[in-house]
């Protein structure tokens, strides 16, 4: 009679042969995906093969595309290349454009009142007569109505005297419309004696009947018009004060007058 062996060691060796199929089958398994996985890859040219980037040439091409972009800007047409203004031409862009007498006068027409004349004078200080017409052609006037007793007229009188000294040979005429408050400002010898106590050089012109006056519609002492070459009121000013501000008027208006008659 044979001998069977034991049952655990059948069972050792059946397990054994078991797990050692299972580790042969994902051996193959796994050597299979490697060869399949190398097979896809490119293989790689030789190192002799491969194009290699000459230094030499590279930069042959970089200074080319640097010379040409040069040739490029020095090539642009001398008339196309912006130049800044001189500051000649900056300041002749500046002045103003060159219009006709006729055309500048007519422009002033539609904004400022021309300019009244003396009427019915009374009598003169200083002048044997005097036209705000005829002394506008060559000057800029400013007419002032005052009377010698009105406080505020001799405050700014002064200013009136600085004014006339400083820019009468500019082209400032400086004239006084002497309208009377009191029936003693009428008479002429009173006024003579005020004008030269006052400094006054300017003329001044006796309005005894207000006829100056009520031309230009004034209703105050002091009144200060200034009256551009062209014959119109360009600027009033009523009582004290604004003393720059007027300077600065009569300034702007001898500039003008320059311009115009240059």
């Amino acid at each position: 009679m044979r001998l069977l062996a034991p049952r655990p060691i059948l069972l050792a060796l059946t397990l054994v042969l078991v797990v050692g199929a299972i580790v042969f089958i994902e051996f193959r398994l796994d050597a299979g995906a490697s060869t399949s996985a190398a097979g896809a890859q490119v293989e790689p040219q030789p190192a002799e093969k491969q194009p290699r980037p000459d230094p030499q040439t590279t930069k042959k091409a970089s200074g080319k595309t640097a010379m040409s972009s040069e040739k490029k800007i020095v090539s642009e047409p001398a008339g196309e290349t912006e130049k800044p203004a001189s500051p000649e031409r900056a300041e002749d862009e500046k002045q103003d454009p060159v219009i006709s007498d006729a055309e500048r006068i007519s422009g002033k027409e539609d904004e400022y009142p021309r300019a009244e004349e003396i009427s019915n004078p009374s009598g003169f200080v200083n002048a044997d007569g005097f036209s705000v017409e005829d002394a506008a052609e060559e000057n800029v006037v400013l007419l002032e109505f005052w009377s010698y007793t009105c406080f505020n007229c001799q405050n700014v009188q002064p200013h009136l005297n600085v004014w006339h000294e400083a820019y009468a040979d500019d082209g400032l005429q400086v004239v006084g419309v002497h309208t009377p408050e009191f029936g003693f400002e009428r008479e002429y010898t009173n006024v003579e004696a005020a004008v030269r106590e006052a400094g006054i050089e300017y003329p001044v012109v006796l309005d005894n009947g207000y006829a100056t006056w009520d031309a230009y519609d004034n209703r105050y002492w002091p009144a200060i018009y200034l009256i551009d070459a062209d014959g119109f009121v360009r600027y009033k000013h009523f009582g004290e004060g604004a003393y720059g501000a007027t300077e600065q008027k009569i300034e702007d208006l001898l500039a003008e007058m320059d311009r115009v008659s240059g």
